[in-house]
């Protein structure tokens, strides 16, 4: 009866590590495309309506869901405080900071960066271009994520179980 539970708790641990990996796949492909609409909607608080670049972060992040609203909102407040010389390092702090909550690549991550280098330094023609320029990026790494998970999201799911029916087999 002892051996019976363990075998059942074996599988089913791995099983459930075999979902979570499923479910990171699935959240980089969410958490890109609420960072797409995000930088839509910051373009049109900055180029339309000309709100200051903390203002509209902040405004952003508060139509926006978690974990990219945290990391707007320090932004934000990092810009409000002068507590960072640049955009650039503000972005660059947080999202260091953040990495472990984000189920971002470093693809993804260096897309807004490289927005971070130029937000608030040029004209609105340049703006455009910069924000077009990270959407465009941002959409490449929606389909690169939307690939990969629907190629590696069933296989993980299986893997896991597959996984721990191997080390119960092993074990009786």
């Amino acid at each position: 009866m002892l051996k019976f539970l363990g075998c059942i708790i074996t599988i089913c641990a791995s099983t459930g590590i075999g979902f979570i990996w499923g479910e990171n796949l699935k959240g980089r492909v969410k958490q890109l495309r609420e960072l797409q609409r995000c930088i839509n909607q910051l373009q049109n608080e900055i180029i339309y309506t000309h709100t200051p670049l903390p203002e509209a972060i902040l405004n952003t992040a508060s139509k926006s869901v978690n974990p990219i609203k945290d990391v707007l909102e320090e932004i934000s407040h990092m810009l409000k405080e002068n507590s960072v010389d640049s955009v650039y390092e503000a972005f660059n702090v947080i999202f260091e900071k953040k990495k472990d909550v984000l189920n971002l690549k470093n693809e993804d991550i260096d897309a807004l960066i490289d927005l971070s280098k130029t937000l608030g330094e040029s004209d609105i023609e340049g703006q455009k271009r910069m924000f077009s320029l990270a959407l465009e990026n941002i959409k490449k790494q929606i389909e690169i994520s939307e690939i990969s998970m629907n190629k590696n999201l069933k296989m993980y799911r299986c893997l896991g179980f597959s996984l721990g029916a191997v080390v119960v087999i092993i074990l009786v």
